[in-house]
């Protein structure tokens, strides 16, 4: 029996650990701006060798949402986010609930 529990308890805390991964995956997209607005953007993902080229798809922008541009964080206003301008987001997709985009990050101009 005391053998037993602490090995229990180990695998309860790796099986935990592991389930609390798998449920919040985050997502890197790389690409160009193919459209904006002030509650969502548009990415065109680059290209990947050996690989179709996947569609643009549109990323929720809220308050909480950090966009910057090299270093420094700004106001949705303050990016003037542009066109066809290289762009990396990173957002979270939860099994449960809706997708949010953590990070909107742009190249120093």
């Amino acid at each position: 029996m005391r053998r037993r529990f602490p090995a229990f308890v180990v695998l309860s805390v790796v099986v935990t650990v592991a389930a609390w991964v798998l449920l919040a995956h985050e997502l890197m997209v790389q690409g160009t701006v193919g459209a904006i607005e002030r509650a969502r953007i548009q990415v065109k993902p680059t290209a990947v060798a050996n690989k179709a080229p996947e569609k643009p798809a549109w990323y929720p922008i809220d308050e909480k949402t950090a966009i910057k541009r090299g270093d420094k964080t700004l106001t949705f206003e303050e990016a003037k986010i542009k066109v066809d301008e290289r762009v990396v987001v990173i957002v979270e997709h939860p099994d449960k609930g809706p997708m949010k985009t953590r990070e909107i990050r742009l190249a120093p101009q």
